[in-house]
Parts: C-alpha cells; sequence; structure tokens
C-alpha cells in the first residue's frame, strides 16, 4: 500500500510529491518489529520514547517515519503530528482495510461488570448459532482459539491484526479507561457501546472522577452511524452519561426493577 493512503485520515493536507508514492509493506510503533518497507510511528509513552529509536527503526528497513516532535536530517522521510499515537490508530486502521466496519462490534466499558457482561453475551450468542470473537481481560478468543491476554484493552497494532485474523462475524471487546485515554482504540468503530458503572478507581492514572468519566465517555464517540448505546441508568455516572449524549445518539438506557407486581389482566 502507499504511504499516501495510509495516512489520508493521519495527516491534514497533502503529502510531498516525492513522499507519497512510498510503498509500506506494514505498520509498527515498535522498532524491533521493523522490516524492509515498514512505517514506523513514533510515540511518547510511560517508560520510553519511541522517538529515541527512530534510528534503530529506519537501521532496520523503516521507509517512512512519523513522529510528533520536529525532527530533521534522517536518511528517510520524517512527517511530524499532533499526536502520534492518535495517528497510529488512523494508519492502522487504512493499512488493514479498516477492519472493525467488517464485524459486528461491540464495546464495553465501566468499572465493574465488563467480563460478566462479555460472558452474558457469549453465552447468548453460542445458543444462536453466532460466532463470536472476544477481546478482553481475562484472554482473547479469536476463531475458537484462546489466548491469555495481557491489558483489558490490547495496543492499537495487536488490535487491529486480532480484527483482521478474526473470521467471527461479531467481535465482543472490554474497553479501559487506558486503552481510551491512550488511543489504542483509535480507529475502531462500535454498533454498539455498553457502560456498566463507575467507581472509584484508576485514579492514580485519570486524577479525578470527572477526568475518569470523560475518559470512558470517549468510547460513544465510536459509535457506527447507526449505532447504539447501551447504559445503566442505575449508575449515577450512567445517567449523566446519557443526558450528555442527548439526543444525538441513539440510546437504550437500563434500570434495575426492585419489585414488580402483575395482575393476570395486566399480563
Amino acid at each position: 500500500m502507499i504511504l499516501k493512503n495510509i495516512l489520508k485520515e493521519a495527516i491534514n493536507g497533502d503529502l510531498p510529491k516525492d513522499v507519497e508514492h512510498i510503498s509500506i509493506t506494514g505498520v509498527t510503533d515498535n522498532s524491533k518489529e521493523i522490516k524492509k518497507g515498514f512505517l514506523f510511528v513514533a510515540v511518547t509513552g510511560y517508560k520510553s520514547d519511541g522517538h529515541n529509536y527512530i534510528n534503530d527503526a529506519i537501521r532496520l528497513g523503516a521507509s517512512a517515519v512519523i513522529g510528533n516532535r520536529d525532527i530533521k536530517g534522517l536518511e528517510v522521510p520524517y512527517l511530524r503530528v499532533e499526536n502520534s499515537r492518535k495517528a497510529l490508530g488512523q494508519s492502522a486502521k487504512r493499512f488493514y482495510g479498516d477492519p472493525s466496519n467488517q464485524k459486528i462490534m461491540i464495546g464495553i466499558t465501566g468499572t465493574n461488570g465488563k467480563t460478566t457482561t462479555s460472558y452474558m453475551l457469549q453465552q447468548i450468542l453460542e445458543e444462536n448459532g453466532v460466532t463470536f470473537s472476544v477481546i478482553g481481560t481475562i484472554q482473547h478468543i479469536i476463531n475458537g482459539n484462546k489466548v491469555d491476554s495481557h491489558n483489558t484493552t490490547p495496543g492499537t497494532m495487536e488490535l487491529n491484526s486480532l480484527l483482521v485474523e478474526s473470521r467471527d462475524m461479531v467481535v465482543i471487546m472490554e474497553v479501559s479507561s487506558h486503552g481510551l485515554a491512550q488511543y489504542r482504540l483509535e480507529g475502531i468503530e462500535f454498533d454498539f457501546c455498553v457502560f456498566t458503572n463507575l467507581y472509584h478507581d484508576h485514579l492514580d492514572f485519570h486524577g479525578t472522577m470527572e477526568d475518569y468519566f470523560l475518559a470512558k465517555l470517549l468510547l460513544f464517540e465510536k459509535l457506527k452511524a447507526n449505532g447504539l448505546a447501551v447504559i445503566n441508568g442505575d449508575d449515577f455516572w450512567g445517567e449523566t452519561a446519557r443526558i450528555l449524549m442527548g439526543e444525538e445518539c441513539q440510546s437504550l438506557c437500563f434500570w434495575k426493577i426492585q419489585s414488580l407486581r402483575f395482575s393476570h389482566n395486566q399480563l
């Protein structure tokens, strides 16, 4: 695939003429995975900075590099973007052929209940003869094969690779606030987004409950045009999410019914 097509969403404006037709054989943010013809996306991480490995990537065969720093004098074209994490997801989406739009995607977020909800959906789908993949906290299930997972939401490249590998009709994905805040799901779109609840957790990362909530809310920006938001209305933050999304988002809100009595005439 040529660089121009891969970067259609990641770069605003036209690429230089001598750059846009470079042939790209792969995309990665890990310099150790570089092969000849790859696009290397330098991402500033929490433990290491991908910009420090640009020369290693070029030595291993990278044909082009994306980053968010002002760098000059490289042996290959370097394209600066405002947010290289976001550019990585956008580039992966284009390179892999927009895999989430070829599946029925279900994203589940919340402090508690993601895995339980995932298991319930698996049971329903299985009993109705619908094939499904699972990307979750405990394990990933792709085409019936189970592997242990390392993060609730995998990194951008692994996530796209799993979607491409899947031959199943539905993908059930547990979505963490970390994954959303770190743009791991950039370029992924969902048919159904589920909000379970929000409790005090991960505040070492998010700082406040409000920021934690806003990170969770990012999932609903990834709904497809006719997508449906499914929200727990018994949860304060769930009800807040429903109000904030308003009529712009098609939503289904559910509540726990404590006690209902029906007469025969009512039934």
